[in-house]
């Protein structure tokens, strides 16, 4: 139970304060733009870091996140390692490396009234300006 608790508390980056936070991540995108409640959409934003710290947040509600992938990004982690560049910086000395890192997050449209909702990601270094997502109407059974 304790470490159920230790395991919330660390995983509640949705209340992190911008004191916490590290860098504004990129504007993010979604593919696609729109999708009914249960769907599967994917946002690719920088930098993101792992699944266990990240929250996407679709209006009033926490998403449930599918993946976060980085597998792209090994070549681009290592050369910033090497270059002691940070996550948020440009980092000139990487460029070429990091050209083909693509980070993505894919979360489930939660269950929301069809129309326009905001969505914004947030992580150990910061979070996203928001970009809106058209929730469809449910199909129905």
């Amino acid at each position: 139970m304790l470490l159920s608790l230790l395991l919330a508390v660390a995983c509640d980056t949705a209340s992190s304060s911008s004191e916490d936070a590290t860098c504004a991540l990129d504007v993010p995108t979604l593919a696609p733009a729109s999708a009914a409640p249960g769907a599967q959409v994917v946002v690719t934003a920088h930098p993101l870091t792992d699944v266990w710290d990240t929250a996407v947040t679709v209006g009033p509600t926490r998403a449930e996140l599918v993946d976060l992938d980085r597998s792209t990004c090994d070549t681009c982690d290592d050369c910033r390692d090497t270059g002691e560049c940070s996550s948020c910086d440009v980092c000139d000395v990487c460029a070429t490396d990091c050209e083909g890192c693509v980070e993505t997050v894919t979360f489930v449209v939660p269950d929301l009234a069809p129309g326009e909702w905001p969505v914004e990601v947030v992580n150990r270094h910061g979070r996203t300006q928001t970009v809106t997502l058209t929730v469809l109407a449910a199909e129905a059974p």
